[in-house]
């Protein structure tokens, strides 16, 4: 009995000496990446293949496994779940570069810190002033040839129709309104006249003492978008006119333009509308939304007459156009196109828009960072982007 107890005790030892060793080699050969699954909150499978999640000893034996397999294509996982780990692998690519004998000598590396100083400064300086880059991806809606060859549907998607005016099946007919062509060619010539009818429209936050912190300071903005980051040149009428005599008194600002600039082929009267506070986010801020107006020179009764308009399917095309890019690139940022009697001088070109953007209850800045996808959207409806 002796001698089988002895025996016994010492299978047992080694057999618990081997389950030691066992144990040991695994934890060394995934214990980092254990550990990483576990600061990251993610479960180790996200760091392992199907092959690697189960290795036979015999492959944990060989030395195959490092920290490289486990990790290797799984930094996007890492990164989401702890963003530290992308300073991880700045810092530990540098070390690398470091240890493979690409040394750097101190002058060398002061004059590399010094550049990258200097851009980081240059960057800050810029970035107040450097617009949002022009939409690339549809992430909102592209309608179907089906819905938009229903008129209610296009009516009562697309736009409002107040109650002093009415509006046609044939007046909003999509495949008409997408055929009209409303493109123009690259130009260094004035293409666009921008005005404000109602030049005195301010916001929440304007400033009695800076005559341009309101509409027309919003208008400043775009224009200097549409010349510095399209291409596209801007005539600003800055000229704030009496309530009274707005619209005949920019009329005669309008022609005395267009006999001066012949290459213009646009005009946007650029208002503030009233009622709520109201943003959507876009690149990161918070932004007043638009809404294109167009006037139908009609009644519920029939035409109006003397303020015929011989533009209005095409000034109709111009903001439809404009209202469908923007449900595709920019969801939220368009209002329904608001509709009434009126023709409110859109009678002189067939690009010829009202566009109300944000209103008194919106700051300032809302209203300007409207203009970053306004612009957009005017450049992709201009050159056929």
């Amino acid at each position: 009995m002796g001698v089988f107890k002895d025996r016994k005790d010492r299978w047992g030892n080694g057999a618990a000496l081997l389950l030691l060793f066992i144990g040991g080699w695994m934890f060394f050969q995934e214990g980092t990446a254990r550990l990483t699954a576990l600061a990251a909150r993610q479960p180790i499978g996200a760091f392992l293949s199907e092959e690697e999640e189960r290795p036979g000893l015999l492959e944990r034996a060989s030395g195959v496994h490092t920290l490289a397999s486990f990790l290797d294509g799984q930094e996007t996982v890492l990164a989401q779940a702890d963003p530290s780990y992308i300073h991880f692998k700045e810092e530990q690519g540098a070390e690398g570069q470091l240890e493979t004998g690409e040394t750097e000598t101190g002058e060398t590396a002061a004059a590399q810190q010094e550049e990258t100083e200097a851009g980081t400064a240059a960057e800050t300086e810029n970035s107040e002033e450097a617009p949002a880059m022009a939409a690339t991806e549809v992430t909102g809606t592209v309608y179907s040839a089906e819905q938009l060859a229903n008129f209610d549907f296009v009516k009562d998607q697309f736009f409002y129709v107040h109650k002093s005016t009415t509006v046609y099946p044939e007046q909003l007919d999509a495949q008409t309104l997408l055929g009209k062509d409303m493109t123009l060619p690259e130009s260094d010539e004035p293409q666009i006249l921008l005005f404000h009818t109602h030049g005195s429209e301010a916001f929440a936050d304007s400033s009695e003492d800076d005559p341009e912190h309101n509409i027309v300071g919003v208008g400043n903005y775009l224009a200097q978008l549409l010349s510095e980051q399209y291409g596209i040149q801007v005539i600003h009428n800055t000229e704030v006119f009496p309530y009274s005599d707005a619209y005949s008194m920019a009329l005669d600002m309008i022609e005395e333009n267009l006999a001066a600039y012949p290459s213009i082929q646009v005009t946007i009267d650029l208002h503030r509308d009233a009622g709520g506070h109201e943003t959507v986010e876009i690149g990161g801020k918070q932004t007043a939304p638009i809404m294109f107006f167009n006037g139908m020179c009609q009644t519920p009764d029939g035409p109006l007459e003397g303020v015929e308009n011989p533009y209005l399917m095409d000034n109709l095309a111009f903001n439809f156009q404009m209202k469908l890019k923007a449900e595709a690139y920019y969801p939220g940022f368009t209002q329904r196109t608001f509709l009434k009697a009126y023709r409110y001088n859109q009678h002189v070109l067939p690009r010829a828009t009202l566009i109300e953007c944000g209103t008194e209850n919106n700051t300032f800045e809302e209203a300007r960072n409207a203009m970053e996808p306004l612009a957009d959207i005017l450049y992709k409806v201009l050159r056929g982007k």
